[in-house]
């Protein structure tokens, strides 16, 4: 694996925005239920061309590294007609928020796609800080053993038509899990088996 590829992985997100933007425009209707039902401030933690989305009474922070992504959320906000929202271009693993800020926080298969091991682990240290005591997250990401990814290996470049490679590691449900109560999260439902390609988990800092 090149470092360089690793590097370059902003650059990736930049340059494939416009299409994930009309590919990726509906999210799950877990994912949706989950929003609708919040209140007070939650985090869209990499929230991508914004297709997690949706009219609620909380108030959206939508987060995501590449400056194109949050340009095309902005787009998809303004279609819904979207109006408490707020965006912000960083990093996953430096948060611009202070601590037991969120309410809640829900991120859609953002963590698979961050490199290294260190830099997975201070994403979710990050998501522990800022949300507040009780408060839930809802995270997928990845599944190593389901039927579409068990033959791929652990860590892996995938690529996006003509626009790059995207970095992709793959989690296997106990891993994900150990890592997660590693730094006390309580995991309050997981779901994973070999016809869900991604590992959804309900989790709560407790």
């Amino acid at each position: 694996m090149k470092q360089s590829e690793i590097q370059n992985q902003q650059e990736v997100w930049n340059s494939i925005a416009p299409e994930w933007y009309a590919f990726k425009t509906h999210a799950g209707e877990k994912n949706l239920e989950f929003i609708k039902k919040q209140r007070g401030k939650i985090l869209d933690l990499g929230c991508g061309a914004g297709r997690n989305f949706t009219k609620t009474k909380a108030e959206i922070y939508a987060l995501d590294f590449s400056e194109e992504m949050i340009k095309y959320s902005k787009k998809k906000a303004k279609k819904l007609k979207i109006k408490n929202i707020q965006f912000f271009v960083s990093d996953a693993e430096k948060l611009p928020f202070e601590d037991n800020f969120f309410d809640s926080v829900i991120s859609t298969a953002l963590l698979h796609c961050i490199p290294t091991k260190a830099k997975r682990k201070k994403v979710l240290k990050e998501l522990y800080r800022v949300l507040k005591p009780k408060a839930q997250a809802k995270i997928s990401t990845w599944n190593k053993n389901s039927t579409r990814f068990k033959k791929k290996k652990k860590e892996d470049f995938v690529g996006w038509r003509d626009k790059g490679k995207r970095y992709y590691y793959f989690y296997t449900k106990d891993e994900i899990k150990k890592d997660l109560e590693s730094l006390r999260f309580k995991i309050e439902e997981i779901i994973a088996g070999v016809d869900f390609p991604n590992i959804t988990l309900m989790i709560q800092k407790p």
